[in-house]
């Protein structure tokens, strides 16, 4: 009599005898019979001995995969998405041709145009770095239908090539980035180089934006310089008449918005000589004191000219409400007394002003500096100080224990602009 095999209860069921491959499929992947009935597969199955290219493994793979939705769409959200973003070969091409068409007329080159063409690099490096960072995104979170791709056996006996595997690649390669915002940089530098173009402030914006996109700063101190000394190139001359401005005009100073963009730029490339260049063409001009004396002290300065006039009509007025002395003597006193009053008020806010100090860090003012200059003075200050802060110790008290031929470098500057890098008694547990 034959034996009765009785499986225990709970006890798993008995499996084929199959391969390994079969086996995680079947586990990973539910595919219907149907899907498989296709030409290539079914004439490897009736004829196992017939060699079948992976070229046409892939082929069929790629097209079983497709026919299933949850892997369609992100294919779909990628390519979208790459679509959208600009051609920078393009337009940096269309840039240079007009670039060179300003540089070769031998006309001064309208505003307008260079404008217009400074807008366009900028567009460009903004539209590149938006590809960039997708990218990035995209490399370092990848979608988990391609994680589960890339995990499936069938990808990997297959061989299938892993740019079908991975549609977030930008299609910008990067061995192109250097090579576009070199160029970028060096073809608007160019331009602002050529004597036909005028630098109006405009211009200088866009310029700025620009490099501080790009983070490349090495010419923005040049610039600056030219934006005060080039001579401007008159319209409509051939040959091209130039007219020399004022380096020391109040048109001519430079923003502290641009100043100091450009300036964090070039601590942020550790860049000492770029940044002292940079603070020397900004803060320390000539245009930049006056600019600032004109918007800040006007309005102060025009009260104080008009202060004896409104004090006699205010002492006249209070003359007439009184009797009990002569008008005159009583118009003078209290026209005295009135001017006095605003003289003495107005000179301690003006030295309250000037000697204020809770914003020095590092950085404060010799002995026998005047007042006026203390004021006129202070985006200076307030720059090399930010300088200090950045090549100095973090730990306040391990200021003053710095070496180096770059600290000595910084500590002579400031000390010929009449300041002192680190004073003792301003120091941390030196007060």
């Amino acid at each position: 009599m034959g034996s009765v095999f009785i499986r225990p209860q709970g006890a798993p069921k008995l499996r084929r005898a199959v391969c390994q491959f079969c086996e995680y499929s079947k586990r990973t992947e539910t595919v219907s019979y149907s899907t498989l009935q296709r030409a290539p597969l079914r004439n490897a199955l009736k004829h196992p001995t017939r060699h079948i290219s992976n070229t046409q493994l892939r082929h069929d793979y790629a097209q079983l995969l497709a026919s299933r939705p949850s892997a369609v769409k992100p294919l779909q959200f990628s390519r979208r998405l790459l679509s959208s973003t600009p051609d920078v070969e393009a337009s940096l091409i269309e840039i240079k041709e007009k670039s060179e068409a300003l540089r070769r007329s031998d006309k001064a080159a309208p505003e307008e145009a260079v404008v217009a063409l400074l807008q366009r690099c900028l567009h460009t490096v903004e539209s590149f770095l938006k590809a960039q960072e997708l990218n990035e995104k995209e490399n370092s979170n990848p979608t988990p239908a391609v994680t589960a791709k890339k995990s499936t056996a069938a990808s990997s006996l297959l061989g299938l090539d892993e740019k079908h595997a991975t549609p977030g690649k930008s299609r910008i390669p990067k061995k192109t980035e250097p090579r576009i915002e070199d160029s970028i940089s060096q073809l608007s530098t160019e331009l602002l180089l050529d004597e036909k173009v005028f630098i109006s402030p405009e211009v200088l914006e866009l310029y700025t934006k620009i490099h501080v996109l790009l983070k490349r700063a090495d010419y923005l101190p040049q610039i600056f310089s030219l934006y005060a000394n080039k001579p401007i190139p008159e319209a409509n001359t051939s040959p091209i008449r130039f007219r020399q401005q004022n380096p020391n005009g109040l048109k001519n100073a430079i923003s502290s918005k641009l100043a100091n963009e450009a300036l964090e730029i070039a601590l942020e490339q550790k860049n000492l000589s770029l940044a002292l260049a940079i603070i020397d063409t900004t803060f320390c001009a000539p245009a930049f004191t006056r600019a600032k004396l004109l918007k800040n002290a006007a309005v102060p300065l025009a009260g104080l000219a008009t202060a004896p006039l409104a004090s006699y009509v205010v002492a006249t007025w209070a003359a007439n409400m009184q009797n009990t002395m002569d008008e005159s003597l009583a118009t003078g006193i209290t026209f005295t007394a009135t001017l006095a009053y605003i003289g003495f008020t107005s000179s301690v806010g003006i030295i309250a002003v000037a000697t204020s100090n809770d914003q020095m860090e590092r950085v404060s003012w010799a002995p026998g500096i005047p007042l006026r200059h203390r004021w006129l003075r202070e985006e200076e200050r307030g720059a090399l100080d930010r300088v200090a802060m950045a090549w100095g110790f973090k730990d306040p008290y391990r200021r003053g224990e710095e070496e180096g031929e770059e600290w000595e470098s910084l500590r002579e500057f400031i000390g010929m602009r009449g300041m002192i890098l680190d004073r003792t008694e301003l120091m941390e547990g030196m007060q």
